[in-house]
């Protein structure tokens, strides 16, 4: 009998938790390995998804390993021994909940200035991940969930091997396919940001789509029941069409859909997967360089651009940041992410402890994504 294979997820949040569920019933024999700081909450994950697995019958092995994220020897150690085909990474120092779980003047700013603002706390724990998959000499690949449309590039840039990303530009991608009732994604081309999980100021911002090589021309009202749902239930579709993903890398199948952060590129594009090799599957008459651009244009809006080496924030972040933390305002290179995240961690340490937007009579009114 052929031996599962295996995979690390790596987190124990609601993507995480999704993504594992999710795949204890897909019919595959697979064994997970679930990575986390919080040895009840992996446990907890492990027994949810093995009971689900065993009562559909599906060949599913799910075992919970507790690991500093921040200590790379104990991460490299934990990799060796999973011996894992594949990791896919749903965990940061930043949490997309916090403006609803714990709401302060620091979830006011990123949601005033754009999410990108929170860049480094993305960065950081994929950057350490990738470094550790490396320091195991094996092969494996890795997708990254973590903002994996600016953090993908951060990392190519860095010289961390990245294979893809999955949500936002998949998610938006699986709602097309839904509303436009598609039995699978080869026919349906999409080039979008994360930014666009939110209706864009303009139609001329909306994210593009094709199905076949006709362009779509009601994106918005397309996406509008994906944009209506509270964001915590959309982990139900993102941990589905990750956990299909992750199937068909494990298979070696040929997959065409849609992802973000593919080959370290800002944002989300069509793709093909075939023996892991990764593929741009552009639509007729447009280039690489001009879905880049696209994507790139998005990233501004959505407050922080990776081009290359450097890091540069949307007009929106620099204006607050140049009263706030001026050593960071006008950018800086991917190789200076770390002293660039302790800045901006001290900011957010004390905007955190702000009570009211009174306290901080710098900072424009809130408003509301």
């Amino acid at each position: 009998m052929t031996d599962p294979a295996s995979l690390v997820v790596i987190g124990t949040g609601g993507l995480a938790r999704a993504i594992a569920y999710a795949l204890a019933v897909i019919p595959q024999p697979i064994r997970v390995t679930v990575l986390g700081r919080d040895p009840a909450r992996a446990a907890e994950i492990c027994y949810v998804s093995s009971a689900r697995a065993a009562t559909s019958g599906t060949p599913a092995e799910f075992r919970p390993v507790a690991v500093d994220l921040t200590c790379a020897d104990a991460l490299t150690d934990a990799l060796v021994a999973a011996a894992p085909a594949g990791v896919v990474l749903a965990a940061s120092s930043q949490s997309p909940w916090e403006s609803r779980t714990s709401p302060s003047e620091w979830t006011a700013l990123v949601q005033r200035v754009g999410f990108g603002l929170t860049l480094p706390f993305q960065a950081d724990s994929a950057l350490r991940v990738g470094r550790a998959l490396a320091a195991t000499g094996g092969d494996s690949w890795f997708v990254n969930a973590c903002f994996p449309d600016a953090v993908n590039p951060v990392l190519s840039a860095a010289g961390v091997p990245v294979l893809c990303g999955i949500g936002n530009a998949g998610l938006l991608a699986a709602s097309l396919q839904a509303e436009l009732g598609l039995p699978d994604q080869r026919e349906l081309r999409v080039l979008a940001h994360h930014v666009h999980l939110y209706s864009p100021p303009s139609p001329a911002d909306e994210a593009l789509a094709w199905h076949g090589d006709q362009p779509l021309t009601h994106v918005s009202a397309l996406l509008a029941a994906q944009r209506a749902a509270q964001r915590a239930e959309l982990n139900h579709v993102t941990g589905l069409t990750a956990a299909r993903l992750l199937s068909g890398l494990l298979a070696g199948a040929e997959i065409d859909t849609n992802l973000p952060g593919p080959l370290g590129l800002p944002g989300g594009y069509p793709v093909r997967l075939a023996r892991g090799r990764l593929d741009l599957r552009l639509p007729p008459g447009m280039d690489r360089a001009e879905a880049v651009a696209f994507n790139q244009r998005a990233a501004l809006r959505d407050g922080v651009v990776v081009d290359g080496e450097r890091i540069t924030f949307g007009p929106a972040a620099r204006e607050e940041l140049a009263r706030l933390a001026p050593e960071i305002a006008d950018g800086f290179p991917v190789a200076d992410l770390a002293p660039a995240g302790e800045v901006l961690g001290r900011l957010r340490d004390r905007l955190r402890d702000l009570a009211s937007e009174q306290d901080l009579p710098s900072l424009h009114p809130v408003t509301r994504l």
